[in-house]
Formats: structure tokens, sequence, C-alpha cells
């Protein structure tokens, strides 16, 4: 067989070869020699095969395909086969040279680079931006690694440890099961309750749990519209909404309903069809329902863009600007219910969207500033007293409800202002944590939470609640940004108080079940532990808090890790992670001295970021990563556990808003 002996491009250019003996600064790169079998071409014509690379001079001349036969691989393969494995050489190499640099990277590039992270391994990678959390796990993967002296995260989580983790999403995220029930459903329920008083205490419940948050209803007129349902209506609108109510609030009465919940939930989308294709102020309002309850379960629907369609159509609705939205679609004046539920609409729609834009680290569909909005706020007076004509005289005192929404909006505006000033475009100032902006936003952030309603008339959002998402905002202002990648130390021993407080409060709301086991709930233990290990680089945090104390906060938030597994699936997996994750980086507590942790990790299948990318519950959203939906508190850990304590045990003794008995009469009632 005809072979040739190739060597690197350039070798036997005599032109070259001179230039460098006349004494050329150029420097020749090394020559690598290959032995290749001569182009079933040229074999086939019986003619000299030269040493051209990706193809041979006959090939190139006239433009044919230049391949040879490989006997070990027993086919044909390009000759441009060679160049390619040359290009990929140098690249390991150069990869490899970054890995083993002392040299570390710019830190602002870390901290605003973004991720391309894929949900699942058969689906395309999806972008997370900065404020999604995605930087600080991977601060966490290289302090481990400093931790260990580790080239590779590869060398901390083992591929036998990392082997075991998958098997455990991919066996979790196979059965559609917690414990015995079932989360989702395959069909449809075929009609609504028989029995009224069961359907009223949920609606109830929908009007305690969710219109707090979201009141994208109006309440009397629901109830109108769950009359004439039950009256026979076919109206698409009403059967939509009065199953969507009832899928929503079984969500929130038990997992074990997760699964019936589900089934209302596919008979409402049944009827969705014709209300899309209205795209009018109801098509609005039905986007917002279907938003809830994928924040909810683990549902087929992806909510990013279930809510960015809402976005959307509440631009080309006109409700984004207070002089459109009090005028109806024919161009006269909008009456006083429309005008306030137009108003509602808005803010639930952007407030959503707002939420998901600060999880996912992505720009808001609403490309405008806080400052820019002119949209009122809704009237704050209870539904009973809202009507076309206007407020009934004698009804004008504020509801503790409608003012909790509009205080939660507010919070989600205090995190878009964080949002924008520290981790978006590059800004002169802040330097550092210690700029007055810091002192002005936190002042702002107190003030929020200092007005925060003292009891939660069953709402569930009283003062504790409120000072919690407070200490959200407060890792959000001072944890590693894009404008600030390397903290001071006071920055992270408000960070390290923070989680630690969160971590004791989130442990005991999972087990007093007093708050809904969210895919926001799961990622806000993610990103405490994130935040945690990161806060141990510093020298003086370590010096302040003893490992015992450290090691028993990390093993209360994987108990919490585990009680969240119970209601989403792939959350188990985690705890095997994190796990291993902690137990390299409380090496540190052997070394001496600040561990800024800075450098880029490698882009390993093992890394946190391919495996958190299971944490989701089928469905596209913001699920998939760590989000910075954590909570800091400067009480000690004993203050914090008697605060909660007697929180909790107020809580646990008032009547139950629903309940529903685990008989089998009570059963029959909710089979399809």
């Amino acid at each position: 067989m005809e072979t040739s002996h190739i060597n690197a491009p350039g070798a036997g250019d005599d032109s070259q070869r001179h230039s460098t003996k006349r004494g050329s600064k150029k420097e020749e790169t090394p020559r690598i020699a290959h032995t290749l079998a001569a182009c079933c071409r040229c074999r086939q014509r019986k003619t000299r095969c030269d040493t051209g690379l990706p193809r041979c001079g006959p090939c190139a001349r006239t433009n044919s395909r230049c391949d040879f036969y490989d006997p070990a691989q027993r086919k044909t393969v390009s000759r441009s086969y060679v160049v390619d494995l040359q290009h990929r050489v140098k690249a390991l190499e150069n990869e490899l040279a970054i890995v083993k640099t002392d040299e570390l990277e710019d830190p602002e590039v870390i901290m605003r680079s973004a991720a391309a992270v894929r949900m699942q391994e058969s689906e395309d990678a999806k972008f997370l931006g900065p404020s999604s959390g995605i930087c600080m796990t991977r601060l966490v993967i290289q302090l481990a690694k400093e931790c260990t002296g580790s080239d590779s995260i590869k060398d901390v989580i083992t591929d036998a440890q990392a082997k075991d983790i998958k098997d455990r999403f991919v066996e979790e995220d196979g059965k559609p099961f917690s414990k015995v029930y079932p989360l989702t459903s395959n069909i449809a329920a075929e009609g609504l309750p028989s029995d009224r008083g069961l359907v009223d205490r949920l609606v109830h419940l929908f009007n305690l749990k969710v219109q707090p948050w979201y009141p994208m209803l109006h309440e009397p007129t629901f109830k109108k519209d769950l009359e004439a349902v039950y009256a026979g209506s076919d109206d698409p609108y009403q059967q939509f909404v009065v199953r969507m109510v009832i899928a929503i609030s079984l969500q929130k009465v038990d997992s074990q309903y997760a699964g019936l919940a589900d089934s209302y939930y596919l008979a409402a989308l049944q009827s969705l069809q014709p209300i899309i294709e209205k795209m009018d102020l109801k098509t609005l309002q039905c986007c917002c329902l279907i938003g809830e309850y994928s924040l909810l379960t683990s549902t087929r629907t992806a909510v990013y863009y279930i809510i960015g369609l809402a976005m959307r159509l509440l631009q080309s609705l006109g409700l984004n600007e207070e002089r459109t939205l009090t005028r109806t679609r024919g161009g006269g004046t909008a009456d006083f219910l429309e005008i306030d539920m137009k108003r509602r609409l808005f803010w639930c729609t952007w407030v959503m969207d707002l939420g998901l834009a600060h999880s996912l680290g992505r720009p808001s569909a609403l490309a405008t500033s806080q400052d820019h909005i002119d949209v009122k706020w809704f009237s704050t007076v209870d539904d009973a007293f809202i009507t076309p004509e206007g407020i009934v005289p004698g009804g004008g005192t504020p509801s503790l409800r409608k003012w909790v929404a509009i205080h939660f909006t507010k919070m989600r505006l205090l995190q878009l202002e964080i949002r924008r000033k520290l981790y978006l475009k590059k800004r002169d100032e802040p330097k550092d944590d210690r700029h007055p902006w810091f002192q002005h936003m936190e002042k702002k952030m107190k003030k929020w939470r200092d007005i925060s309603p003292e009891d939660d008339v069953g709402m569930g959002l009283d003062k504790f609640w409120f000072i919690g998402r407070y200490h959200t905002m407060v890792v959000l202002l001072y944890r590693p940004c894009p404008q600030i990648p390397r903290p001071s130390v006071d920055a992270a021993r408000k960070c390290f108080e923070a989680c630690e407080f969160n971590i004791y409060s989130q442990r005991k709301q999972a087990e007093t079940r007093s708050i809904e086991l969210t895919w926001i709930f799961s990622q806000s233990l993610f990103m405490a532990v994130n935040t945690l290990l990161w806060c141990l680089s510093y020298a003086e945090i370590r010096r302040t808090n003893s490992k015992e104390k450290v090691s028993e906060l990390f093993n209360i938030s994987l108990d919490a890790i585990l009680l969240a597994s119970e209601r989403w699936p792939g959350v188990a997996s985690a705890h095997e992670l994190y796990r291993n994750l902690i137990g390299s980086c409380l090496r540190i507590y052997d070394m001496n001295g600040d561990l800024p942790v800075a450098a880029p990790s490698p882009d390993d299948s093992t890394s946190p970021e391919s495996v958190q990318s299971h944490y989701r519950s089928r469905t596209e959203s913001p699920a998939t990563l760590p989000t910075p939906s954590i909570a800091t508190t400067p009480e000690s850990t004993d203050t914090v556990q008697q605060a909660y304590t007697r929180q909790s045990n107020h809580r646990c003794e008032r009547t139950p808003l629903l309940q529903i008995s685990n008989d089998s009469q009570a059963q029959s009632q909710f089979r399809i």
C-alpha cells in the first residue's frame, strides 16, 4: 500500500527556510510527522498521492473528495480528519494550560459570564445570566477544588459518585410519584366536584392564598362565573377559570391531591383555544392563572414562555400606560371595574415576569425602567365593594390582602433596582460595597421590612415571612456580582448571617408545612448552601464561626433539601451532590488566610451546573438552577430558632381553613 509521510504545513518550503537563515525572527512551528495511506482516488487511478492536507494535490486540482481507508476504524475517512485532530489537540493543550496556570481570570468576567445549561440530556442548552446564581455555583466548585488541591471537579466528585447522583436522578425522574401519591395526571377530569360546599372551601382557599400575591380575579365576578358553570354554562372562559381555581387550590391543600389537581388543569386546557384567539383581558387572566399553577407544580407548561406571551399581550393591549388602559378597545371610556382590573393584571403579570427574570438572570420582557411606569396602583378596598360604577359607599376601608399584594410588588421592584445596578451594564460606580448607594439601598429595604404586616390573618404572609424576604434582598445586594466580584469581609458576614437565618427558618417551614414547597423554595435552599460555602473563603468568617457550628448548619440545610425532595423530582440527587461538595469545602478550616475564589471552572460533566440542571419538574422553569431566593438576619442562631418556634406554634393553633378528611366518602368526592 502506498503511504505518504506528512509534515506540518510549511515543510519543504525553501523560501521560508532561506528566510529563516537570513535572520528572520519568526520561528518555525514544530513539525509533526504523520503516515497516511494514499487516498482512494489516487489508488484507483494508480497515481502518486502527495502530502497535501486536507486534500492531496491531485484531488485539490480536480476539486474531488479526498478519502482514505482506515483499517483501524474499518471505514473510509476524509483526509481533512487529520487536520481536525490537530486542531482539537491544540485546543485541548490550550485548555489544559489555562486550568493549570496560577494566573486568575478577571473576576468581573467570571461573575458576568452567563451559562448555557441543559435541562435534560436530550435538550438544547438554556441561557442563565448572573443574577440566577450560576456564578455562585462556579465559585463553590472552585472552592472545592482549592480545598482538595484538585485540578478538576472530577477529583472532588469521583466518577462513581457522579454516577450515583445521576442514577438517583434518573430513578426519581422516571417516577411521577411523591411517596404514594401521583404528582401528575394523564387524564382530564370529566366533571366538577358534586359537593358545592367543598368547592366553596377551595374557592375560599384561593382567595386567601393566591389573591394576596396576584389579585388577578375580581372575586364577585368569579363567584357569578362559578354559579353559571354549575347551572350548565358552556362558556369557555368560565369553564377554564373555574377548573383552574380548583386545580390551584388543590395544589395548596396537600401533595396527595397533586395528581387530582393536574387532572383539573388538563380539563381546563381543553377550553383554552377559543380564549387565546380573542387576545383580550380575559386571555391575559387565563395566562396568569397558568403561570400561577406552573409555579406550584410539576406541570408540562413552560412558565417562562407563558408569562412572556402574557407580557407581549399586555403591551399590545396598552396596559403598560395609564392613559391607554382607561380606554376601551372601541375607543370609549372604561368603567371603574375594568380600569381597576387592567391595573391589577398589569402589576400581576409584570411581577411574575420580574420574578422569572430575577431567577433566570434574563432581562425583563418590559424594556422600561420603573421610573417610566405611570400605571397607578389598583384599588385597595375589598372586591365586594368594587363595582363598574365605582366603590360602594361605606366600603372604603383598605383590605389587608390588597395591601399585601402591593407590598409584595414593591419587593420585586427593589430587587429590580439591585439587579440593574449590580448585575447588568458595567457602571463607573459603585466600585465596592462601602459606596453610599449600598447604605441608601439597605435603608429602603429596611423601610419595606418594617411596614410589613404583623399578622397574616390566614394568608401565610406574616411579619416573619416578610423579614425573610427582606434578607433575600440582602444576599442579592452583598454577594459577588459583576459590578463587585470580590466583596468585603463585612459583606460576607452579612451574607452568612442571612443564610444562617434562612436555613433554620426554611427547615422549620418545611417541617410544619407552613409554606408551599414550590420550586422557588427548593432553589432558595440550594442558593443558601452555595452562599454559605463562599463565605467560608474568608478567614474572618471561619474565625467567628466554628467548624462544628457550620457543619451543623449544613446538616440542617441537607435535612431541608430532603424534605423538599418529597414534592419535587430530582431534588434528592441534589442532596447527594451537596453532601460531597460540603465535605470537600469544610477542609478549608485546615487552611490559613483568605482563599479568594475567582478562577473559572472547567466544563466538567459532573459539575453542579450539569447536575443541578435536573432540578426541574418536567417544565421549562427557573427550577433548574440555584436562584437567589435567600434570607438573612443578624440575630443569633438561638434567637432565630426561638422566634420561629413562637410564630409557627401560633400559626398551628389556628383552625385550618380547609379540612378534607381522609375517609373513603371524602376521597370518593374527588375521584375522576
